[in-house]
């Protein structure tokens, strides 16, 4: 079962709603969310089911709220703060390795596999997951690109399309192996070589004037 360590106040103490958003993290991993009841939600989180509801109000909700937080998390360290003191290159070297070590990671495949399984009869909940995670996650770098363009330093004129090409390219083979179960973890010169490529060639599609 995969297992979260419980966010906590100043203090040091769990909120109950931090307590109930990790608690659902952990049967929401297990159990997929068709049966993931709230019943047992309460039971994992130790509260009263009756808490779960003044909170969260129904199991959509709270898988909601779960989606956004676990992909907030995920997402954080894609963009770093000193990005623009950096080239082009190593910049999107560095935020090439980034994405790949978060979506390859176990706990992120997990999630993607319960999407893929509840997806047909929740549709709204794969709108929320790709909302909050793979959109945000694009959005972000269509930004940095846009500035590139602005400066001069790459030619991209379409930045949200680039920026899918730049994430489809990086999530390869390997990826989808891994999504289906018939593949291993790729090794480190592996992905360093997958990295390398995929931005020598975005480099090369969208190389500015100078």
């Amino acid at each position: 079962m995969a297992t979260t360590k419980p966010a906590v106040k100043s203090n040091g103490v769990p909120s109950k709603r931090e307590a109930i958003l990790e608690a659902a993290a952990r049967v929401f991993f297990e159990s997929g969310y068709a049966d993931a009841s709230m019943d047992k939600i309460a039971r994992e989180a130790g509260v009263s089911k009756q808490t779960v509801y003044s909170h969260f109000g129904a199991k959509d909700a709270l898988f909601g709220a779960f989606i956004r937080g676990y992909c907030g998390r995920l997402l954080e360290p894609i963009l770093t703060p000193g990005i623009h003191d950096k080239g082009p290159g190593a910049a999107l070297s560095g935020i090439a390795r980034r994405y790949l070590d978060l979506i390859l990671e176990p706990q992120a495949m997990a999630l993607f596999r319960t999407m893929l399984a509840e997806s047909g009869r929740f549709p709204e909940l794969a709108e929320t997951f790709y909302r909050s995670g793979p959109l945000v996650a694009i959005d972000n770098l269509a930004d940095y690109l846009e500035v590139l363009d602005g400066e001069g330093v790459l030619r991209v004129s379409e930045p949200r399309l680039a920026a899918r090409l730049f994430f489809g390219m990086l999530r390869e083979d390997f990826y989808f192996r891994l999504l289906l179960g018939c593949g291993d973890q790729p090794e480190k010169n592996e992905v360093e070589r997958t990295v390398r490529q995929a931005v020598d060639v975005f480099l090369a599609a969208y190389a500015g004037e100078g």
